[in-house]
């Protein structure tokens, strides 16, 4: 199983120099020093995910819509796969959208593995419109979970996967922001972020890993034996806090 996610993880894994003089957002850092989740949700939340049946009674893969399926602009671009308008703050824009490479076979052997939800930062207003034309049947994807959704932590978005109500040791979450599952570490795998690359596989070299998960008993051990995150954020500098 290890050795099915190397190719894969292998960017990932490698020790990474944290120079305190370094402007970039380190989202190994951010993860570090988050505050304890129950200090930045309330005590109490209703599951948001119906209950899963006797009878599909699969593990759980979170995707992360934006950089990680699709790129979208509302700036023009050369070819776009599909557009589409959309209102903001009572003005319409058009919006323009590539899929990843590699992206529909990806979604349909995932469907056939998991329960896939897909979790985005991004507004309903959007990712609703972009969604319906991915997968107008909703058969691919079987939830969707928006920004209102999310926890939102020092200017960043995060998505707490306990509020899917689902088993941590069933489900696993795929995003290009690491930090978006800082509380949940062990349930991430971080990918490459997409913006136009066609000869991208990122979706493509994942998939053999994800099906090493399917019949595991706890995949955490799995991703963090892969992934090394743990790791990563260990050996990332301490601060007070991100502003």
């Amino acid at each position: 199983m290890e050795e099915a996610g190397a190719a894969a993880a292998a960017k990932y894994a490698e020790e990474e120099d944290y120079d305190e003089e370094c402007i970039d957002f380190d989202p190994y850092a951010f993860i570090k020093n988050l505050p304890p989740l129950k200090q930045v949700v309330p005590r109490w939340r209703r599951s948001l995910l119906p209950r899963q049946t006797r009878q599909c009674k699969r593990k759980t893969l979170v995707l992360d819509l934006d950089e990680t399926l699709v790129h979208s602009t509302l700036d023009g671009c050369d070819e776009p796969d599909f557009s589409f308008p959309v209102a903001f703050n009572g003005r319409e824009h058009r919006v323009h959208v590539r899929r990843r490479p590699h992206l529909q076979h990806f979604l349909q052997r995932c469907a056939e593995l998991f329960e896939v939800v897909v979790f985005t930062a991004s507004q309903k207003v959007y990712a609703e419109q972009l969604l319906n034309i991915l997968d107008p049947t909703r058969t691919l994807i079987r939830h969707r979970v928006f920004r209102d959704s999310c926890v939102f932590v020092e200017g960043n978005y995060l998505k707490d996967l306990s509020v899917l109500g689902r088993d941590l040791a069933h489900t696993v979450i795929v995003d290009n922001s690491p930090q978006a599952f800082g509380y949940q570490l062990p349930n991430g795998i971080p990918i490459e972020s997409w913006y136009d690359d066609e000869a991208d596989s990122e979706l493509l070299s994942l998939l053999p890993f994800l099906e090493s998960l399917v019949h595991v008993d706890d995949v955490r051990p799995a991703l963090l034996a892969a992934y090394k995150l743990n790791q990563l954020v260990e050996s990332a500098p301490t601060y007070p806090s991100y502003h």
